[in-house]
């Protein structure tokens, strides 16, 4: 028998926009691409894509760890002895 968690078609559209949000963000450059408001003495442009770098990989490890929790458990592997 599946385990139900892994049919969830939720998690399946979390993780897709969780995957596909980042790419229309690094694709929307007119929206980003101006000078102010600085950040430490960067221009938007720069601050705004290193935010969305790490905001990436977060978003990826999300989507990771809600994939993993929706697979069933394998079988522990027997140990040769």
């Amino acid at each position: 028998m599946s385990d139900p968690r892994s049919t969830r078609p939720a998690v399946r559209v979390v993780v897709a926009v969780l995957l596909i949000a980042p790419f229309v963000v690094y694709l929307a450059v007119p929206s980003y691409a101006k000078v102010e408001p600085r950040l430490a003495g960067f221009p938007f442009f720069y601050w705004w894509q290193l935010l969305w770098v790490i905001l990436t990989a977060v978003f990826i490890g999300i989507a990771y760890l809600l994939t993993r929790r929706a697979r069933p458990p394998r079988p522990a592997e027997e140990e040769d002895e």
